[in-house]
């Protein structure tokens, strides 16, 4: 891990420079860290991790509405690419190219300033925190794996695993009227915290 000074970077035509004021440390961000790489994904260069991240927007491309500067935003660390079909349908998910920033080679927003898509950013109200925001991407994990288990109200949930993503999941799982939540680790600590979401 290394400091380093650069050029703030400027944004080009849809684009916005954020100022990032939080980012998320992911297990990813670790990997890379710890082994280099993550399955076939090898960082070859230098390379910023970070992609859980939110920020206030420090200048707008001229063709850029809705967003100005000083607003608070979370930002959307999946980069579509609005060509193939699924994109055109309107499913950037499921894009057939999706790039992720912090997966080598894309950079991710471990720095003072990255430029982005004006349409990943999203406004924070004011009741949200900067770091609120930076949680707002593990939190759409969590909603699309409680999507996923299809639970109802009066389900019983087991929970693998109480890192952030599996905490967030059992506070939803307990916001969604599970009858009985049953959460394992090997980390003292986190089998706390579990404890007390309930």
């Amino acid at each position: 891990m290394e400091l380093r000074e650069t050029a703030v970077p400027q944004p080009g035509p849809g684009q916005v420079l954020v100022r990032v004021r939080a980012v998320g440390i992911c297990g990813s961000d670790v990997h890379y860290y710890l082994h280099g790489r993550i399955g076939e994904s090898v960082i070859t260069s230098a390379h910023i991790p970070g992609h859980e991240f939110a920020g206030e927007v420090a200048a707008v491309a001229p063709d850029v509405a809705g967003l100005q500067v000083g607003q608070a935003v979370a930002v959307e660390p999946a980069i579509a690419c609005h060509r193939c079909e699924m994109c055109v349908q309107g499913h950037p998910n499921l894009c057939y190219h999706i790039r992720f920033m912090s997966v080598p080679p894309d950079h991710g927003a471990l720095c003072e300033y990255v430029v982005v898509e004006a349409e990943r950013c999203f406004p924070l109200p004011g009741s949200l925190s900067f770091e609120e925001g930076a949680m707002l991407e593990p939190l759409g994990v969590a909603l699309h794996a409680i999507r996923l288990a299809s639970m109802v109200v009066g389900d019983r949930v087991g929970i693998v695993g109480c890192g952030p993503i599996g905490l967030l999941v059992l506070q939803l799982a307990a916001a969604s009227g599970a009858l009985g939540i049953l959460a394992t680790d090997k980390v003292a600590a986190r089998l706390e915290r579990a404890r007390r979401y309930g």
